[in-house]
């Protein structure tokens, strides 16, 4: 990683070096012609296509192999994709800063267990490890705490929810709680406060609340096991002869990684136009068409509208968002940052999430308002020209559009699809296989730059390219 971290800083500074001129040595002035040999040429812009897109995609790709298999938010990985695109972007000339995102991290290493007290493993049966359990191996007699398993509960419990209930806990015990009334974190913990060495929810009693729950802590916070299973099971727990053990595997912390935000060399009044996408993969793979291909496509289209440096157009903020994959949280917290006046100034927010389906769909989708009539005409006027006619969707709220559309921010996206089925319409209008998804390969290990199509990724990357453009500047719609 140093050595590479070094190598691509001696390339950036060999890159800004071809447009820094010494000062001439003599008092003379030079020649009228000899200043004009001097002065820099400037070069075309870059076109995004998908061949552009592939070049960074590739990138993140290598990232991903030398940091085992992935870019997930908080691992060396990420980081190194931030090192990566926070490069690019300063050699294209744009103010690049680092946001810090915290956010939370559970990662279940094994199966719980639950075992003894005379309650057979057939009566207890399934069992689920709360998110954000803490983690450990106890054994210990089980305490129930203000249950209600009268006959017919029809009202949900308040067991574990009221400090009285843990008045007179025996301390070292496992607690044995009934879900309901108030949070699964207040009843752990209490139940940590109250000294005990674990704790076991079981589900509430009621008609459609017997199973076995599937809960969260929300948050970091518990030190000790906690575990969920069904009414049943916690009743025979509650008549337990003698100790039980429970053991929960897992990892339950905080940790931090960075957005990458980046402002412009050009742009005049008019307000500001904002581009984004997520930089994270998920743990299991690379992340290369969810979300490099989005990435990728972020930077080409930066590295075109520096070049161009078309001063007479809206200011471009740039950003590759951190933690989008553990929900949203590095454009949340931007969003959350901003002021009001910051806020009314984002004259749209363009976000790019998953543009190279390997059996892709062409799909745009926005918020209704006035801002984003225009993106959207452009984009499927484009799409059209391309002979692939574009198809809206629902906004949805799943990916970085959302904290942006929530604080009234004019939103627009484009989409290729993830798990969603191909119709055999679709199929005639942009090709690939009806009743088979759009990218088989989401949230996998197989999502790499080799599966990403070409034809959806330069469909997408040029349409997306065509409408940042109207966006910086209206009068441009179209190019």
């Amino acid at each position: 990683m140093k050595a590479g971290a070094a190598a691509l800083a001696l390339l950036v500074l060999a890159g800004a070096g071809a447009f820094v001129f010494a000062r001439p040595e003599e008092e003379d002035p030079p020649s009228p012609g000899a200043a004009r040999a001097a002065e820099p040429v400037r070069r075309p812009a870059p076109r995004v296509t998908a061949r552009s897109v592939m070049t960074h995609v590739r990138a993140l790709q290598r990232v991903a192999a030398r940091h085992d298999g992935n870019r997930a938010a908080g691992t060396p990985g990420a980081r190194a994709s931030v090192s990566y695109v926070a490069a690019k972007l300063r050699a294209a000339g744009y103010r690049v800063r680092l946001e810090p995102v915290r956010f939370a991290s559970f990662d279940e290493e094994g199966r719980p267990r639950l075992r003894g007290g005379g309650v057979s493993a057939k009566r207890i049966g399934r069992l689920r490890t709360l998110a954000y359990s803490g983690s450990g191996r106890v054994r210990a007699r089980v305490a129930p705490v203000d249950l209600d398993l009268s006959p017919g509960l029809l009202s949900g419990s308040d067991s574990g929810c009221e400090r009285s209930d843990f008045a007179r806990f025996p301390r070292g015990r496992i607690a044995l709680i009934q879900r309901g009334e108030c949070s699964l974190k207040s009843k752990v913990l209490g139940a940590q406060r109250a000294g005990a060495s674990g704790v076991v929810i079981l589900n509430g009693g009621q008609i459609g609340r017997r199973g076995v729950v599937s809960g969260t802590l929300g948050t970091p916070g518990a030190r000790i096991p906690a575990v969920s299973v069904s009414y049943r099971a916690g009743a025979a727990l509650s008549r337990a002869r003698g100790p039980v053990s429970l053991a929960v595997r897992a990892s339950s912390e905080w940790r931090t990684t960075d957005n990458v935000v980046a402002d412009s060399p050009f742009g005049g009044g008019g307000g500001r136009v904002m581009l984004g996408g997520h930089l994270d993969s998920v743990a299991e793979g690379p992340g290369a068409n969810d979300n490099a291909s989005g990435a990728g496509t972020v930077l080409a289209i930066a590295e075109r509208e520096a070049a161009e440096a078309p001063d007479s157009h809206r200011p471009l903020r740039v950003a590759l968002w951190g933690a989008e994959e553990l929900g949203l949280q590095g454009s949340r917290g931007h969003v959350q940052r901003l002021t009001e006046s910051e806020r009314r100034e984002i004259t749209a927010y363009v976000n790019l999430d998953m543009v190279g389906s390997a059996n892709g769909g062409r799909f745009v989708y926005g918020s209704g308002q006035p801002a984003v009539g225009p993106l959207e005409a452009v984009a499927r006027r484009v799409l059209d020209r391309r002979g692939k006619p574009a198809r809206e969707r629902p906004l949805g709220a799943g990916s970085d559009h959302t904290p942006f559309e929530r604080a009234g921010v004019p939103v627009f996206g484009l989409f290729s699809g993830a798990l969603e089925l191909k119709s055999a319409e679709q199929s005639r209008d942009w090709g690939g296989r009806a009743g088979q998804p759009y990218d088989r390969c989401y949230h996998r290990r197989c999502d790499r730059a080799e599966r990403i199509d070409r034809r959806t990724l330069d469909d997408l990357s040029r349409t997306a390219a065509a409408v940042v453009a109207t966006a910086l500047d209206p009068r441009k719609a179209g190019r």
